[in-house]
C-alpha cells in the first residue's frame, strides 16, 4: 500500500482521539490489519468522530464498537469489515461498499447511505433511524430484529433480505424492491410501499398499520390481508 502523508485522516471536523487516529494512520500505512484489530480489542470503543476516511480500502478491517459519528466514509471499501456496535451518527456513507460487513447492533442515525452497497451485510438487531438510503442495496442482508425508523428507502433493494421480527416505522419504501424477502412477524407502521415490488415476499404474522400498497406488485406475496395470512391490515 502506498505511503500515506502525515495525518491524512484529520480534518477541521475531527473531534475524536488523536492517538487512535494516528494509530489507524500508521496501521494503514503499514498494512497492519491484525495490529489494528488487536488495538481495537484492547479498548472499550475508540473515538474517531469526524475522521476523514473517504475512499479508503478498509476491506476486512475492524472498527468494532468505534464511534464514527460525523466521519466521512464516502466511497470507502468496507467489504467484510467488522462494524459490530459501531456508532454511525451523521456519518457520510454515500457510495460505500459494505457488502458482507458485520453491523450487528450498529447504531446508524441521520447517516447518508445513498448508493451504498450492503449486499449480504449482517444487520441483526441494528437500529437505522432518520437515515437517507435512497437506492441503497441491502440485497440478501440479514436484518433479524432490525429497527428502521423514519428512513428514506425509496428505490432501495431489499430483495432476499431476512427481516423477521423487525420494525419499520415512518419509512418511505416507494419503488423499493422487496422480492423474496422475509419479514415474518415484523411491524410496519405508517409505511409507504407505493409501486414497491413485493413479489414472493413473506409477511406471515406481520403487523401492518397505515401501510400504503398502492401500485405494489403483490404477486405470490403473503401479507396481512392476503388469503394465506391470518391478519388483516389496518
Amino acid at each position: 500500500m502506498p505511503m500515506l502523508p502525515v495525518n491524512p485522516l484529520r480534518t477541521d471536523q475531527f473531534r475524536g482521539s488523536s492517538k487512535a487516529l494516528d494509530r489507524l494512520c500508521n496501521a494503514l500505512t503499514d498494512g497492519d490489519k491484525d495490529g489494528w484489530a488487536a488495538y481495537i480489542r484492547g479498548h472499550d470503543g475508540i473515538d474517531l468522530r469526524g475522521a476523514h476516511l473517504a475512499g479508503l480500502d478498509l476491506n476486512g478491517w475492524s472498527m468494532e464498537n468505534a464511534d464514527l459519528a460525523g466521519a466521512d466514509l464516502s466511497g470507502a471499501q468496507l467489504c467484510g469489515a467488522k462494524l459490530t456496535r459501531v456508532k454511525l451518527i451523521g456519518t457520510n456513507l454515500t457510495g460505500a461498499n459494505l457488502a458482507t460487513a458485520d453491523l450487528e447492533n450498529a447504531m446508524i442515525s441521520s447517516a447518508d447511505l445513498t448508493g451504498a452497497d450492503l449486499t449480504r451485510a449482517h444487520l441483526r438487531v441494528a437500529v437505522i433511524s432518520n437515515a437517507t438510503a435512497a437506492g441503497t442495496v441491502f440485497k440478501g442482508a440479514r436484518m433479524y430484529k432490525i429497527q428502521m425508523l423514519g428512513c428514506d428507502l425509496t428505490g432501495a433493494d431489499l430483495s432476499g433480505t431476512d427481516g423477521r421480527y423487525g420494525a419499520c416505522v415512518n419509512c418511505d419504501l416507494t419503488n423499493a424492491d422487496l422480492r423474496g424477502s422475509n419479514f415474518a412477524r415484523a411491524v410496519f407502521d405508517n409505511v409507504k410501499m407505493n409501486n414497491a415490488n413485493l413479489a414472493l415476499s413473506y409477511f406471515y404474522g406481520a403487523t401492518f398499520i397505515s401501510v400504503c400498497l398502492d401500485g405494489a406488485d403483490l404477486t405470490g406475496c403473503i401479507y396481512p390481508g392476503s388469503k394465506d395470512c391470518p391478519q388483516n391490515p389496518s
